[in-house]
């Protein structure tokens, strides 16, 4: 069972990191020359013309993204992202040789060994309205969509049945995911700061059909160099596997230069 869980903790770091899922997002994009990482968050890293490179730190998962400013609306800061990502990698690594070996395809692998997993890639595309400041209260909404390509070889069986896991990796069984999200982020004094958001995956043509994750944490300030974050994670929604819901830990270490 050593392998087992050593595979679960690993899916969650790769999941946490293919979409920052412990950090926070607004449409402003970090300094041009500037760097940022965590240890649940990628590393961002920013251009010159208003933007940012975000590179997903384990290989067996990779995603790039690219984060540009919009001209603004009102008093809404606009940016639009695009992602693309490359699961099949880590999917064939999670099919542990082990369980063939035994005569059993399931027995210590998150996906089956029988299945096969075909060279998919997914491309993914938001908009980010950001409006107020952090001593006031600062509002950031978020919408966008995305498609998986060539992902038919794909057997509807091969999913992995974990909730934190499935709605991101949805869009290779289903072929397409909708995401809607928001944030409330402010400031309590120069060094302290919270954060309460939600996002809404919608997963058309699949066996599960929603999924709704709501985060709250602190933000502790050090520097420009270093910060830590800590709070809590819901995780709940419709998935092949049956209604789950589940509350996680949040914790994250992030430095820049």
């Amino acid at each position: 069972m050593g392998n087992q869980v050593k595979k679960v903790i690993l899916l969650i770091l790769i999941i946490s990191v293919s979409k920052a899922q412990w950090g926070h997002e607004s449409a402003a994009v970090i300094d041009k020359g500037r760097k940022e990482i965590g240890l649940f968050s990628p590393f961002k890293m920013g251009l010159q013309n208003g933007t940012e490179l975000a590179v997903n730190k384990f290989i067996l998962m990779p995603t790039v993204s690219i984060k540009q400013m919009r001209p603004s609306f009102n008093k809404w800061t606009i940016a639009q992202r695009f992602q693309l990502g490359y699961p099949s990698i880590g999917m064939k690594w999670l099919q542990s040789p082990l369980g063939k070996e035994l005569g059993d395809p399931d027995m210590f692998a998150l996906i089956s060994p029988e299945f096969n997993i075909p060279q998919m890639i997914s491309l993914y595309g938001e908009l980010i309205a950001t409006s107020g400041s952090a001593q006031k209260g600062r509002l950031t909404l978020n919408g966008g969509g995305g498609v998986a390509l060539n992902r038919k070889n794909l057997s509807d069986d091969a999913t992995i049945d974990l909730p934190i896991a499935y709605p991101r990796l949805s869009i290779y069984f289903n072929g397409l995911l909708l995401k809607l999200g928001g944030e409330y982020f402010r400031e309590i004094n120069e060094k302290l700061f919270y954060i309460i958001d939600y996002d809404m995956f919608l997963m058309p043509n699949g066996r599960g059909r929603y999924a709704f994750e709501h985060k709250g944490f602190l933000i502790w300030s050090k520097s420009k160099k270093f910060r830590m974050l800590f709070g809590y994670k819901l995780i709940a929604g419709e998935y092949p596997f049956g209604v789950q819901a589940h509350l996680l830990p949040v914790l994250d270490f992030q430095f820049g230069w």
